[in-house]
């Protein structure tokens, strides 16, 4: 296994929890096109990245039929770098630090075509290429609405809007590849409380998506921020712990909350919030 990046001492560049408890909603907003993928907050793991592209066979997945999409949207992103690549998706993904999903209409709705897939937030690779929106969201809690919501913004979606969202959980260690979050829980679980300050890590997802004009494909991008809770400013840790304690039961099983209650009690007893 390649060992993950080091995460520079910064903090965090983005804080969703500020806005509450994750929400199992769309909640896309629209955002300037330039801002699409520069800068590139999480720079600092093209190498790591680039080792795992090495790999084709573990982070890339394409379905026959899929070549127009995967060449328009690695050319569209090609040229949002200033780094043309003559239509690779591989090659392309070297260049930034999301992960690159392309999703087509199909019979049974928008279904994963092909994908590179570097940074998987707790699903293998096999669990998202050839399914459709309804299977992908199939565990999510509401998922019957959610997956519906947005099936119709995939639909409405007009080329050159980009929309951007953010979803956000803590896990235990700075790994970026986990296709499996089960073994971050058993760490979580197996460690004395006080490991939170150099263990317990927040994981946020900054997702786009755009529709690629040639094709009719959307391009869905993943860009992963790791950096660990302690690094959060002061004025952050209340918002933090305010959004743990209130997601509800339902979305709690889901993310596996639980085994990192002893973790995040310590962290919230240090900051007395």
């Amino acid at each position: 296994m390649i060992a993950p990046p080091l995460i520079p001492a910064r903090t965090p560049p983005h804080a969703p929890f500020r806005a509450g408890a994750p929400r199992f909603v769309p909640a896309l907003k629209p955002i300037a096109p330039a801002d699409w993928l520069a800068p590139d907050t999480e720079a600092h793991v093209l190498d790591w990245k680039q080792a795992m592209l090495e790999r084709p066979d573990q982070v890339h997945r394409a379905e026959p039929g899929s070549e127009a999409a995967a060449h328009e949207a690695a050319d569209l992103v090609g040229r949002a770098l200033g780094a043309p690549v003559a239509g690779d998706l591989i090659k392309v993904s070297r260049l930034v630090s999301d992960d690159l999903v392309i999703m087509t209409p199909g019979v049974s709705g928008w279904t994963c075509a092909a994908l590179t897939l570097t940074t998987p937030t707790f699903f293998p690779i096999e669990d998202v290429i050839g399914r459709d929106i309804a299977a992908l969201h199939g565990p999510v809690p509401d998922a019957t609405r959610l997956s519906t919501r947005i099936e119709r913004v995939f639909e409405g979606l007009q080329p050159g809007t980009v929309l951007e969202r953010f979803n956000w959980t803590l896990q235990a260690g700075a790994d970026r590849f986990t296709p499996d979050a089960a073994p971050l829980r058993t760490r979580a679980r197996g460690v004395d409380r006080e490991a939170w300050r150099t263990l317990l890590h927040l994981r946020v997802e900054r997702q786009t998506i755009l529709k690629l004009p040639g094709t009719g494909a959307v391009l869905f991008t993943i860009r992963v921020c790791l950096d660990p809770v302690a690094s959060l400013a002061i004025e952050d840790r209340g918002a933090l712990a305010a959004a743990w304690r209130t997601l509800g039961t339902e979305g709690r099983a889901y993310k596996g909350w639980a085994d990192y209650e002893g973790l995040t009690a310590a962290a919230f007893e240090a900051w007395a919030v």
